[in-house]
């Protein structure tokens, strides 16, 4: 009998075990075809507030968002959603917040696999620093965010240093909130080597409602140009809503203007992760994407999540 018990034990625990490997455990997830993809986040920001010297952002004054954000945090969001790997975008403008961000993730190299920083472009120091960075495999490019000098920005020194990123293969990613989509058009037409990420939908405030044709003419000029691509990210920020609108419908207008310009190739997944927290919950703006794009089939929502956001930054998966 006692053998008999034996073998029964062993052959659950092999059961159990092939459960376990094919059908995974723990608590049920929403069904799609997003779970059986990985998905690289393209955009989330990490900080500390406890720091000595504090952090630029967020203001003291953001009861969400001011408190420490660290990779620990967003691990729990990638074993929650299926999340396999990250590129940090630096939302500070002192320039050894880009070390320090590099140092804090260093130990996670399979998950934390890119760094989108910030540095003073245009500036007699930008070489150097540029040439430091670039020597860290994992960054991966700059974000403008800044406009100083306002509407003269864009000066001889401001284009140099784009071309040295564009000669380095670096990217771009540019913020919308003091740049525009003739902006980057104008830097798609004199840099076309240089490559282009717009962010978290063109900065546009969605309202619902079907999309302004001015915006959406702009936005068919950006992706005229080939060195372009659009970041499908801060939905919830850009509804200017607290808590955000979870429905598809209200951003289906946008959604559908951006695929429709820049194509299934031309696409990328972000959340802004924190700043998400303003609007819901993380797997409730992914769901909100994927609802959008899982009619068009496997090979694109592999392209938005994860395929794009490799071939744009350079980045891989550890089992790619």
């Amino acid at each position: 009998m006692t053998n008999q018990i034996a073998k029964i034990s062993v052959r659950l625990t092999t059961f159990c075990a092939l459960t376990f490997l094919f059908f995974g455990c723990g608590p049920e997830k929403p069904t799609g075809a997003v779970d059986l993809i990985p998905v690289i986040d393209t955009h989330i920001h990490l900080y500390d507030t406890n720091r000595s010297d504090g952090v630029p952002w967020p203001p003291t004054t953001d009861k969400v968002l001011y408190r420490p954000v660290l990779s620990q945090h967003f691990d729990a969001i990638c074993e929650a959603h299926n999340v396999a790997a990250t590129v940090i975008v630096e939302a500070s403008d002192r320039v050894e917040d880009n070390q320090w961000v590099l140092d804090l993730v260093k130990h996670n190299p399979d998950r934390y696999i890119g760094l989108v920083g910030s540095l003073p472009i245009g500036t007699d120091e930008f070489a150097g620093l540029l040439n430091r960075f670039a020597a860290e495999k994992r960054f991966v490019g700059l974000r403008m965010r800044q406009r100083p000098g306002g509407e003269d920005f864009f000066t001889d020194a401001v284009w140099r240093d784009l071309q040295l990123m564009a000669d380095k293969g670096l990217t771009l990613d540019v913020l919308m909130s003091k740049f525009d989509l003739e902006d980057v058009s104008l830097i798609a037409e004199r840099m076309p080597d240089l490559k282009i990420l717009i962010n978290h939908l063109t900065g546009l405030i969605i309202t619902g409602e079907p999309a302004a044709e001015e915006w959406t003419a702009a936005v068919k000029k950006a992706a005229s140009y080939p060195n372009v691509h659009c970041k499908v990210s801060g939905i919830f920020q850009r509804s200017g809503q607290s808590p955000a609108p979870k429905n598809l419908s209200y951003y289906e207008p946008i959604f559908k203007v951006v695929y429709d310009a820049f194509g299934e190739d031309r696409i990328i997944y972000g959340s802004n992760w924190p700043v998400t927290d303003r609007g819901g919950e993380y797997d409730e703006q992914l769901n909100v994407i994927q609802k959008f794009f899982q009619p068009m089939g496997h090979s694109v929502l592999e392209k938005l999540f994860w395929k794009n956001a490799s071939k744009f930054y350079g980045v891989k998966l550890n089992n790619d």
